[in-house]
């Protein structure tokens, strides 16, 4: 005989206490609140959504990935709230990586915050592999005057040390990675500075500190990264993430994004001013087209890339030097060149950093990545080889 359809009433004697309807009465609203809340919070998030169990889990702090960062060759890897392709990365992905950096909040001139609740992601990977970003993003640009402003006016620096750190408290992470870039060069010193005000702060909260540096060959003092001073930040900082990737880039002649050569003599300069166990290698897992009269240069993902090139008649090569496709073709925009990594370019610069000792990679960013690729990048990291 099957189940009743309606469960018969109890009788006098079975009645439940009163302790318990209240436990199920506070369950019931709790339930409700974190729905209509969680339809509230996901409202926030281009990729999330408002009913997306994750943010249950958020809210009651019980992620999805629980496991600690490893002991030995990390992969790190960063993830951006305006795509879902990078959340669904970090979902399927979060147990191969030993760190998530969240792509991040950025400041006003006065030291505010400027970006969207990163709430979500307490819902995927757990606090001991987040790290939140801080950036001098103004207006979706690596601000000049806001990093000034912030390095050198003491109210400005109070409010945005300030910020950073309830911040992270509230959304609880492991550490915090500050992302200055195009800092005025009379900047250097403040720079240092305010990273060891910050190192101070975190420390006392348990917290590391990273940051992003752009990548150098040498103790160069002018362009987009010559504020940062590798010696003396290197010995300030927990990890010191390189992005060594824009050899060449959108704006600029067509070229290897990240040649091996190139990242072989960033990787040299680095650990000859610092310790090579802080040091975390950005890997790009993305591409540029460029048109021959300069036109049009466009930026794609790696995954995006490969089906750029079923799109066109082109003529593919890979340069084993580079390390990196290079295709040319025709478009209804003229002729184009192409430059981009795959599979191969991330194998040879997992292996570059570990024949150098380096802590590990970071991946710019999470989402460019076809899937499969985690087969081999998950296996290189519990068995790394040179």
């Amino acid at each position: 005989m099957g189940q009743p359809l309606f469960a018969p009433r109890s009788s006098p004697g079975r009645r439940r206490p009163p302790w318990a309807v209240l436990v199920g009465l506070v369950l019931v609203v709790a339930f409700v609140g974190v729905a209509v809340g969680g339809y509230a919070l996901g409202k926030r998030f281009q990729q999330a959504d408002p009913w997306d169990p994750f943010l249950l889990r958020a809210y009651l702090d019980r992620p999805l990935d629980t496991s600690p960062p490893g002991h030995g060759f990390w992969i790190a890897g960063y993830y951006v709230d305006y795509d879902s392709t990078s959340l669904e990365a970090v979902k399927i992905r979060s147990n191969h990586m030993d760190q998530v950096v969240i792509f991040g909040y950025g400041f006003d001139r006065q030291g505010n915050l400027i970006g969207k609740d990163q709430l979500l992601i307490k819902g995927i990977t757990g606090k001991q592999k987040r790290v939140l970003l801080f950036g001098n993003l103004t207006n979706g640009t690596f601000d000049k005057d806001t990093a000034h402003a912030i390095l050198t006016d003491s109210r400005v620096q109070d409010r945005a040390v300030q910020n950073i750190i309830q911040t992270s408290e509230s959304l609880g992470v492991a550490g915090v990675q500050i992302d200055f870039e195009n800092i005025p060069n009379d900047d250097r010193n403040a720079y240092t500075a305010f990273l060891k005000r910050l190192k101070t702060e975190l420390s006392a909260r348990s917290m590391s500190l990273s940051i992003a540096a752009a990548a150098k060959v040498s103790d160069s003092k002018t362009g987009w990264g010559g504020a940062t001073d590798y010696a003396a930040v290197g010995q300030i900082v927990d990890h010191f993430y390189i992005m060594a990737y824009d050899e060449h880039w959108r704006d600029g002649e067509p070229g290897p994004v990240a040649s091996l050569p190139w990242v072989e003599r960033v990787i040299r300069y680095a650990t000859g001013v610092m310790p090579a166990q802080k040091i975390v290698l950005g890997v790009p897992l993305y591409g540029y087209e460029w048109g021959t009269d300069g036109k049009n240069n466009r930026a794609y993902g790696s995954s995006r890339m490969a089906r750029r090139m079923t799109e066109t008649t082109p003529q593919v090569k890979w340069d084993p030097v580079a390390g990196e496709n290079v295709a040319t073709y025709k478009t209804s925009e003229g002729d184009r060149i192409a430059w981009w990594p795959d599979q191969r370019s991330v194998d040879a610069k997992l292996r570059l950093a570990y024949q150098y000792n380096l802590r590990g990679v970071a991946l710019w960013r999470l989402g460019f990545e076809p899937d499969d690729w985690w087969n081999q990048m998950g296996a290189f990291r519990v068995t790394p080889s040179k």
